[in-house]
């Protein structure tokens, strides 16, 4: 019987992290497409309906050049869906169970919010 190498047996490991590595590469380009706080906005007021650049950069607040930077990563990412009607474009959430991890922060924020203030009343308990 031939000795067994390192490897032996270690065949599909390789591969494994292979698939594991391109996965969190795909996710990491999508996680990237919302990593600016103007992109989350934009994602957040898409999950109600479609909108226009327009209408996005008013209920935002900004320019249309800047929103349009932001709408044209979102779209690489796969975040958006885009339909052109006459002159304008309208835009929608293309990955709606990403609604639900942005709800998902919403909470997190908010218990580490409490944390902090149990924190902080803890602090001026000692002080007095």
């Amino acid at each position: 019987s031939r000795p067994s190498s390192p490897r032996a047996g270690s065949g599909c490991c390789p591969r494994r992290a292979r698939k594991a590595t391109l996965t969190a590469a795909a996710k990491s380009k999508i996680l990237k497409g919302l990593a600016h706080p103007v992109r989350v906005a934009v994602f957040e007021l898409l999950a109600g309906s479609e909108m226009s650049a327009g209408q996005l950069a008013a209920a935002l607040g900004i320019k249309e050049s800047n929103l349009s930077r932001h709408l044209a990563v979102m779209k690489a990412a796969g975040l958006l869906s885009a339909r052109k009607q006459g002159l304008h474009i309208f835009y929608s959430v293309k990955l709606p169970c990403l609604l639900a991890m942005l709800s998902c922060l919403d909470d997190g924020l908010c218990q580490l919010a409490d944390e902090q203030r149990e924190v902080a009343r803890l602090i001026r308990g000692k002080k007095r």
